[in-house]
């Protein structure tokens, strides 16, 4: 199978470039510019050592972290070595015969299910309504379809799914015994996202699953820290049966801690607020880009503009931006581009309009 292409991939534009890390504004990898979280920073210098020992098999402490700040019940809570692996060890204890996706979305769903052998069906999101879900898509939650996988905010459209909406979905899913996995890896990043945030309603549908990560919204991707959350007993004692053993380091382990500093949590979502504001109104006055409204801390446009690629014009004033054309539904005229600090979304705004002149 063949594996997908993400965005992050800084070290293939360096090396064809010939330049340092450092050079390069990474806009393709949708990562919280605040960096680090300070305490968390001091604690993996402080637990050095740790590195010396094998962590804990059963991550404890940090499910305990986990189960403290959503407020669930930690048998509930599945750890993996990021999100991605939570996805395929969720889909392979699911099994489901057919199953249903949007399009475009986050690839590796579609790996995921194509390894099971799963039947996929795709709802095809359309641009003529800003990539977000109609009512047909009710039509597609029929008898056959065993498992339906969401994200929301969706990759890399940055289309919320409103609460209404998913709370029709799943008394849908719920009457037809449909599972339903909710993606909200970036729903820290939404205004108002524990409000939408399906968690609350997971003690009431246990054919119910939601994937989380600490990589996004804490700035850890190196780390590789996700969990998934569910009442299904069943479903969560498989995985953990079958999962390898310690696919979680000891410094991965001790990131729970993250999900208390208040100060970091609040600080990040004042950010977003107003970046994500500022960029989108700057971006929507360029005349060769066609921009959609984001709910995350990323943004979709379509390049109108005759220079045919947009991520290699921007390159020559060392910025890296996510092509979309590896999306299904989506083609060679489409871009995502991570809101980043104010003086680097300036900087990206001036290379475009510079590249926007050249049209």
């Amino acid at each position: 199978m063949k594996r997908a292409e993400h965005g992050g991939n800084i070290y293939e534009i360096v090396q064809r470039l010939g330049i340092k890390e450092e050079e390069i504004i990474d806009f393709s990898a949708n990562i919280n510019p605040l960096g680090i979280p300070k305490d968390f920073k001091e604690c993996l210098l402080l637990n050095i050592n740790k590195i010396q020992k094998y962590p804990d098999p059963t991550y404890k402490d940090l499910i305990k972290e986990i189960s403290e700040y959503h407020k669930i019940d930690s048998s509930w809570i599945s750890v993996g070595n990021g999100a991605t692996e939570v996805i395929f060890s969720m889909v392979r204890e699911i099994k489901p015969k057919n199953s249903l996706i949007l399009s475009p979305t986050f690839l590796e769903y579609e790996r995921a299910l194509k390894k099971v052998g799963s039947h996929i069906e795709y709802y095809e999101l359309q641009e003529k309504n800003n990539f977000q879900i109609e009512d047909d898509f009710f039509n597609k939650l029929h008898d056959d379809i065993d498992l339906v996988i969401l994200c929301n905010p969706n990759n890399p459209t940055s289309q919320l799914i409103v609460k209404s909406q998913m709370k029709k979905i799943l008394n849908i899913c719920k009457a037809r015994n449909i599972h339903l996995m909710m993606d909200e890896a970036f729903m820290e990043f939404v205004e108002n996202g524990d409000q939408e945030s399906m968690i609350p309603l997971l003690k009431d549908y246990e054919r119910m699953y939601i994937i989380k990560a600490l990589t996004k919204f804490y700035a850890l991707p190196g780390l590789r820290i996700g969990y998934g959350l569910s009442s299904n007993m069943k479903i969560l004692k498989n995985i953990r049966n079958n999962q390898e053993p310690w696919s979680i380091n000891s410094y991965a382990a001790m990131a729970g801690m993250v999900l208390k500093d208040e100060v970091y949590i609040q600080k990040s979502k004042e950010w977003i607020t107003k970046e994500r504001k500022r960029l989108y109104e700057e971006l929507i006055k360029i005349k060769t880009l066609k921009v959609y409204p984001p709910s995350s801390n990323y943004i979709l446009f379509k390049y109108l503009g005759s220079n045919k690629n947009l991520k290699e014009a921007l390159l020559k004033s060392k910025i890296l931006i996510r092509s979309c054309d590896n999306y299904k539904n989506l083609d060679d005229s489409f871009y995502r581009i991570a809101i980043k600090d104010k003086e680097c979304n300036l900087k990206l705004l001036k290379a475009l309009k510079e590249v926007s002149y050249e049209d």
